[in-house]
């Protein structure tokens, strides 16, 4: 949900408060969840609980301008100030954040309630990833122990 409050950072730049679920991802690394608490044309402040380091470099997604590259400036908690590697411009800052909602990519289990089969649907599709090759290397196993048992006969 995008606030309309407007504060100046030490830089002098104009942050715009977003309180905005989007998406980060650190090189070779998988997308992370997190909150993009401000914004302004030269960076961002975020919340997530990834560890980064000063230096450190990101992709953010900006819902409605885009992923930008950005270094990690500060750090307090699993607060972190980011700059980002070049300073977007007046448009991209002014849609960033101010249309639709952003889907969280987080693996939060859904409600049960009378949805057990949208539950069931909802599981199968997290794990069909790693379930169906493991399932192949049970099965292999299982080949393997019978051909072995039959031998010994």
């Amino acid at each position: 949900m995008t606030k309309l409050a407007h504060t100046k950072n030490a830089r002098g730049a104009e942050r715009r408060a977003t309180d905005a679920p989007s998406t980060m991802r650190t090189d070779g690394g998988e997308p992370r969840d997190v909150v993009v608490l401000d914004i302004s044309r030269s960076g961002v402040r975020i919340l997530t609980d990834a560890e980064l380091g000063i230096g450190q470099e990101i992709s953010i997604g900006l819902a409605g301008a885009g992923v930008t590259r950005a270094y990690v400036t500060w750090v307090r908690g699993n607060e972190y100030g980011c700059a980002f590697e070049r300073p977007i411009g007046p448009e991209d800052e002014a849609r960033a954040f101010s249309h639709a909602p952003v889907k969280w990519l987080g693996r939060a289990i859904p409600e049960r309630g009378d949805k057990g089969e949208d539950y069931l649907r909802e599981l199968y599709r997290r794990h069909r990833v790693w379930a169906l090759p493991w399932d192949a290397v049970v099965m292999m196993l299982v080949m393997a122990a019978i051909v072995w048992a039959l031998t010994r006969l």
